[in-house]
């Protein structure tokens, strides 16, 4: 069973977003940062589900597929005008590679409707964590704006 969102929070940093992702659950906390990478360039709370897209990813290790998963989700809204509502992930974290499966939930992006807020340019390894305590997912990252 997944966790629930415990928390996402912008971190101070003197250029761009430094983001923090707590979850129970890996497959959350991955959701967890669709969610809080896109509030940074949009009102989520206005984004219907009305379409979903799949995204399969694989990676050198977690961090990598923290970095790709972002990354893609960048380019569905800049390439395709996607503006993300909800995720669904299931991440394995099985070697050699680490992987995720997810079903995108969004609807075609209209800035009357979702806003406008700050443009996100690319997902960053500066200052990335990844980390498990208590039962607990913690994850940073820096979104350059």
């Amino acid at each position: 069973m997944k966790g629930i969102c415990l928390v996402f929070s912008y971190l101070d940093h003197p250029a761009d977003v430094y983001v923090h992702v707590s979850n129970g659950s890996m497959d959350g906390v991955f959701e967890d940062a669709a969610l809080a990478t896109f509030e940074v360039m949009i009102d989520v709370s206005q984004v219907g589900v009305s379409s979903a897209v799949t995204a399969e990813i694989d990676a050198d290790d977690i961090e990598q597929l923290l970095y790709k998963w972002v990354d893609r989700l960048l380019y569905f809204f800049d390439a395709e005008s996607f503006a993300v509502g909800r995720t669904q992930v299931m991440v394995s974290r099985d070697l050699p590679r680490p992987s995720l499966t997810a079903r995108i939930f969004g609807e075609p992006y209209d800035p009357k409707k979702h806003g406008q807020k700050v443009a996100v340019k690319a997902m960053t390894y500066s200052m990335m964590q990844i980390s498990r305590e208590g039962g607990v997912w913690e994850v940073y990252f820096v979104l350059d704006i």
